[in-house]
């Protein structure tokens, strides 16, 4: 197009040129006006024509610029502007669609990976919570196993058997709690925390757990510290982050030792607060043989074991820390002196001057925390 303009004006000067030349050798002086009149008309219609060639240049390059703007911003279509092979920008202009058009392409197949990665995501998911599900399930259950070996030798012992069937029967409810809260903190990803005192969540997992613990020659203590022990938690679930502990530091000790299980609290530094807040610390401790420094990096990894012969999944502390994490705590790990492992469970405590304990409370799991 500006070709054209270009091409048009110069004929017209040229016109004028020799129109004039040829007027002042052979008309009278007086005869001038026609002349003036030519070039006043040619340069009215340079100006013009540059007049249209400069809006119709400045509306293209303003289309352009906003086409690539929206290119920057991800936002592609097919066709950025129309453009005839004539003109001057046509390369440009072709140039952008282009790479609009593919641009287009390429955000179409990213919305099909992505819609192809959640659909894997989902079914992955449903595999780690069946085997979550398996694994958590299978801590109570040997804890009911044991109580019905114990009440089959103990049927002369009313008061026993009485003790054991009390046991059974909070297993069963425990891995029903168990499944449910799992099913519903994957569907909703929420907790139901309700005020308890943690010395008491401590002492009913010792309670479930002792036969078992002192099966494996083991010699299991409690100890309360703490003068407040008030918490708002899930206690179901702190119980599941317990027995995980309670188990992993009996397998430790395979010749047998001694576990203790401590419930204290201390001040603390949140995380990006500079505000200090109570802590209640829950501590399971052994005298086993310590974890290996190349295993703590990965100890809360899902899926990472090292226990032998498929005896564990690699589940039990990356849900407990996960579990914890919805507390807004956290779980550590340390060697203990003298030898073994402490690992220690860090939750929010309750002021001692609390006045609304009753209320539950509903805390949101903290974002990419799955259960």
């Amino acid at each position: 197009m500006l070709r054209g303009f270009r091409h048009t004006l110069f004929l017209m000067l040229q016109a004028a040129v020799l129109f004039s030349g040829g007027i002042a050798l052979v008309l009278r002086p007086d005869a001038w006006q026609p002349i003036a009149i030519c070039v006043a008309g040619a340069v009215l219609a340079s100006l013009v024509c540059e007049r249209i060639a400069s809006r119709y240049l400045r509306n293209t390059l303003g289309r352009l610029r906003r086409a690539a703007d929206d290119l920057g911003r991800g936002r592609a279509t097919t066709t950025v502007i129309e453009a005839q092979p004539g003109d001057d920008l046509y390369k440009l202009v072709s140039a952008i669609n282009l790479v609009a058009t593919r641009l287009s392409e390429a955000a179409r197949e990213q919305q099909r990976l992505n819609e192809e990665l959640q659909r894997r995501e989902r079914l992955a998911f449903l595999g780690e919570l069946a085997a979550t599900v398996a694994h958590e399930v299978n801590n109570p259950l040997d804890g009911v196993q044991n109580c019905a070996r114990i009440l089959r030798r103990s049927l002369d012992d009313p008061q026993r058997s009485r003790q054991m069937l009390d046991l059974i029967d909070g297993g069963l409810e425990r891995i029903e709690i168990i499944v449910r809260r799992l099913l519903t903190l994957a569907r909703q990803n929420v907790i139901r925390a309700e005020r308890v005192h943690l010395a008491r969540v401590v002492d009913n997992v010792v309670a479930l757990q002792r036969e078992k613990i002192e099966a494996r020659n083991v010699r299991v203590a409690t100890r309360i510290e703490a003068r407040s022990d008030l918490a708002s938690v899930d206690a179901p679930l702190i119980e599941q982050v317990l027995i995980n502990l309670i188990t992993n530091a009996v397998d430790s000790m395979p010749d047998g030792g001694e576990l203790t299980l401590t419930v204290r609290r201390e001040n603390a530094v949140h995380a990006g607060d500079t505000a200090a807040g109570d802590v209640l610390c829950i501590d399971v401790a052994d005298n086993g043989g310590g974890i290996p420094p190349h295993v703590l990096p990965h100890i809360f990894e899902p899926f990472y074991t090292t226990k032998q012969g498929g005896r564990g999944t690699g589940l039990g502390l990356a849900i407990a820390a996960r579990i914890a994490d919805a507390h807004q705590g956290a779980i550590e790990v340390a060697d203990r002196p003298g030898g073994g492992t402490v690992f220690t469970v860090r939750l929010p405590a309750l002021p001692e001057t609390a006045a609304e304990y009753g209320r539950p409370q509903r805390l949101a799991v903290a974002r990419g925390t799955r259960l």
